[in-house]
Parts: C-alpha cells; sequence; structure tokens
C-alpha cells in the first residue's frame, strides 16, 4: 500500500478511515528520543507509557484530513520529569504537521479565511493567527525600492483611503501606505538615501502627491496619467446627454441610454452605420452635438507630436468651450479647472509618454481583496497585495488525442501522489489529468497537470481525462 501520510518515522495503521466528513490516518510515531526535554541529559529516559494525539493535515481527496498518532510518553531518571515526545514533520503547539502549517501559509494570500478554514477542517481563528504571523515575517523581510518611474494612486481598503506605490516601468507593486497623507508619502520617500536614478513621478490630480514629489524631487518631473484628464471630457458629454434626455418619453431615453457608448467612442473608430446613427442623433440635439465634438477635439491634443503643439491645441480648446457650458460642475466647467491648475503636469505627458495604467488595475485588484474578505486588517491586505505568490506554470506534455500510455507514470513521477491545486496526497486513481487549451486535430501537444475531484469541479469543466482513461 502507498504510504499516504509521507512523513519521516511514521508508520500508518491501515485503513485509513472517512469519518465525519474528513479523513482520519492513524499511524505510530517509531523514531525514539534520546534526551530530556526537561534536563537535556542523554541517555537516561525510560517509556513511561503512550498516547494518541491528533494533527491537522493537508486536506485529502478534497475533505479535511487528521493524523492519530500513537506517540511515546518517557520518564527521565535524573530529573524525574515525564514528557510526550516531539515527533518529526509536527507543530506540536498547533496540533498541525508542519505541511499543514506551510499549505495554510501559501493560501492564506490566494483564498479567503472562512473557506480555507472549511477546507482544512479547523476554526477561523486558527487561519487568522497563522496567517497574521506568516504575514509578520514577510513585512520583516520584504524591502521596498524606489523604482526609476514611480506610480502614486489611492484606494479606498477598510473604509479608508490609502496610497498605492507601484514600479510603472516594469508594472510591479512597491508598497501600500496606510494612508495618502503628505506627510506619509514623504516619510516613505525619504528612507531611501540614494534618489538619483529616480526620473519621475506618474499620479492622478491629488494636491499631496504633487506637493510630497516636490519636497523630496524638487525640479523632478510629475507627468498626470492622461486617462484622468480624459475621462472629464467623457463625463461631461454623458452629463449633458443625461439634461437633453430628461423631457424624452421612456422609449426614447432608454434608447439614447443603451447608445451611450457610442457618445464615448472615438469618432474615427465607429464604423459607417454607427456613424450614421451618431450624425443623425447629434443633428437633434445642438447642445450634445457641440459637446461631442469638443470631446472629441480634447482627444486630439493627445495626438500631438511636441509639448509645444499640444499647448497650443489646449489653449485653442480651452476658448473654444461656449459660455453655457463653462458654469455648471456637472459639465466642462471640472475639465477647464483640471487644465488650468495642472497645465504643466498635463503637458510633461508629453515629454515623459507614461501612463498609470498598471496602478489603476492594481487598485482594481485590492477592491476585490478587500471584497472578497470583508474583516481583514491592513497588514493582510497589503501582504495579500504585495505577496500573493505566483501560480507555478503548467507543464506541457506531449499526448496525441489522449492515447498516450506514458502519460500517468510520466505525470506520477514529476508531482508524486499530489493535486497540483490543493497540496493534497491522493492515490493515483483519484487524480485527474487536465489538459489546459483547446486539443484539436493536429495539435499533439498540450498542457496537462494533476488535479483532485474537488479541485477539478472547482477550477475546471472541460477537457478532463480520468488517469485510469490514458493507460488502457
Amino acid at each position: 500500500m502507498t504510504d499516504i501520510l509521507q512523513l519521516p518515522g511514521w508508520d500508518v495503521i491501515p485503513p485509513v478511515r472517512l469519518e465525519g466528513g474528513q479523513y482520519v490516518i492513524t499511524a505510530n510515531y517509531t523514531t525514539p528520543d534520546t534526551a530530556c526535554q526537561k534536563c537535556g541529559v542523554i541517555g537516561r529516559l525510560y517509556r513511561h507509557g503512550t498516547k494518541t494525539l491528533m494533527y491537522r493535515d493537508t486536506p485529502i481527496h478534497g475533505k479535511p484530513s487528521v493524523l492519530a498518532g500513537t506517540v511515546q510518553r518517557y520518564k527521565c531518571r535524573d530529573c524525574g520529569e515525564t514528557f510526550v515526545q516531539v515527533p518529526a514533520g509536527v507543530e506540536a503547539a498547533r496540533r498541525m504537521t508542519s505541511r499543514c502549517v506551510e499549505y495554510i501559509q501559501e493560501q492564506c494570500l490566494r483564498d479567503t479565511f472562512t473557506r480555507l478554514a472549511e477546507h482544512v477542517g479547523c476554526v477561523e481563528g486558527t487561519i487568522r493567527n497563522i496567517a497574521g504571523g506568516y504575514v509578520e515575517a514577510l513585512n520583516a523581510e520584504y524591502e521596498p525600492y524606489l523604482p526609476v518611474w514611480l506610480g502614486m494612486d489611492e484606494t479606498e481598503l477598510d473604509g479608508s483611503l490609502r496610497c498605492i506605490l507601484t514600479d510603472v516601468g516594469s508594472n510591479q507593486p512597491i508598497d501600500l501606505l496606510k494612508d495618502r497623507e503628505k506627510r506619509t508619502i514623504v516619510g516613505w520617500l525619504w528612507k531611501f538615501r540614494d534618489r538619483t536614478h529616480v526620473k519621475g513621478l506618474a499620479i492622478d490630480m491629488y494636491k499631496a502627491y504633487k506637493d510630497a514629489a516636490r519636497t523630496v524631487f524638487p525640479g523632478l518631473p510629475v507627468v498626470i496619467d492622461k486617462w484622468h484628464v480624459l475621462r472629464y471630457a467623457n463625463e461631461a458629454v454623458d452629463t449633458i446627454r443625461i439634461q437633453a434626455q430628461q423631457s424624452l418619453e421612456d422609449r426614447v431615453r432608454m434608447g439614447w441610454k443603451r447608445n451611450r457608448l457610442q457618445l464615448l467612442s472615438r469618432y474615427k473608430n465607429l464604423n459607417e452605420k454607427q456613424r450614421f446613427n451618431l450624425d443623425a442623433w447629434l443633428a437633434n440635439v445642438p447642445d450634445l452635438h457641440v459637446a461631442y465634438w469638443l470631446k472629441e477635439s480634447f482627444y486630439d491634443i493627445y495626438d500631438a507630436k511636441t509639448k509645444e503643439e499640444a499647448a497650443e491645441l489646449l489653449d485653442a480648446w480651452r476658448a473654444s468651450v461656449p459660455a453655457r457650458m463653462r458654469r455648471a460642475k456637472k459639465d466642462f466647467k471640472p475639465l477647464l479647472t483640471c487644465t488650468a491648475n495642472w497645465r504643466d503636469e498635463i503637458l510633461a505627458f508629453f515629454d515623459y509618454p507614461i501612463t498609470n495604467g498598471y496602478t489603476e488595475a492594481l487598485n482594481g485588484v485590492a477592491k476585490v481583496i478587500s471584497r472578497n474578505g470583508r474583516g481583514y486588517s491592513f497588514p493582510i491586505m497589503r501582504a495579500r497585495l504585495l505577496f500573493k505568490p505566483k501560480r507555478p506554470k503548467h507543464q506541457a506534455l506531449k499526448l496525441e488525442r489522449g492515447r498516450d500510455p506514458s502519460v500517468r507514470p510520466k505525470l506520477l513521477a514529476k508531482f508524486s501522489n499530489t493535486c497540483q491545486s490543493c497540496g493534497g496526497i491522493y492515490e493515483p486513481e483519484y487524480l485527474y489529468v487536465t489538459r489546459m487549451g483547446p486539443f484539436m486535430e493536429g495539435e499533439p501537444t498540450v498542457n496537462a497537470t494533476l488535479l483532485c475531484g474537488t479541485c477539478k469541479v472547482r477550477f475546471h469543466t472541460e477537457g478532463i481525462k480520468r488517469h485510469d482513461s490514458h493507460s488502457t
């Protein structure tokens, strides 16, 4: 029988039982102790009975598992104290195997604590304690760096606005700060003695970011991400559309709403039918016609070849905005205000055409983390954003229409009897070969890996064959 436990020094006593929705593995620990745990004297121990302890282990077949381990009790002839031996491969204080703790540490940055507790078969507080210690260790080892181009943005996490710092040149997260105040950002920047390699910062229109940059990097370029500017133009057009459709009947108003994306698209990107419909629409609504072409001409500024040309186009555009569209905060006034207050930083884009798109994408990731794990503390959310482990690449195996009888032994030899998703140990007949990507005629190579039944259902619904189907 295959050693399902695979821990050194343990002898498994078959059979493995399924009790109360979890697998129970009975085993004896056979490696004797030689030194007293109390006084440290060697060779003065004698056996003093046995004790059965329960150790939580990694999941098996998608179910929690527990090791019912019989360990030896000893008594020391010198000091007279008794103790229970601590087996290899377990953490006695947590009553878990070491690999179970490692499994929780790895998965706590991927899955929610509640689901991980259900998967392992322990209480959520245990997961939080292990994750908290793991995060502290990661933070102690982590050393943020100052990139050539630093991206700054904020996102709301745990009820507060946090500052996200990224390397926009190599698309890497650098740090997540507790707030977005100037003193916090300046304090973080001052930690780096060597700042000569920094070429500039990419930010949105938040004054604290610019002030922090001016304090620590006087004279260094600060670039406003162009999408933060362009969105004001889109918002102005959409607002004027909403105002214009208020007096229309419901059927027409809903038609305008469904076709709003045509207003927000560039005219040059529309097909012939869309242009015809848009022209007819704008011809009947004068204010919307003016707003749309103001938006288009503002987009054209970013097509300029030089900074000087862009400055001329910007000045001409500002002068072309009608007076009736300059007054309300819901039309072009916000765009006129930001182009006046942030003119230098907006035009700096034409000298340094870099965007903050990666930082914005990371904001979305942070929001998903916060939404999926309600109640996470700030250190946990920071760790999940910065230290989330990368999934291993699937190994490519040559497989011709699923008839290669060598697939099963190759995978078992490479990965042992381990599910490549949850890390559980399984008998070969309970593992599945998962094919990644389309499997077509004339395509001899696919990616394959091993999954247990639970992970197969969770991650894949098609293209899966049982192991034994490849060995026939």
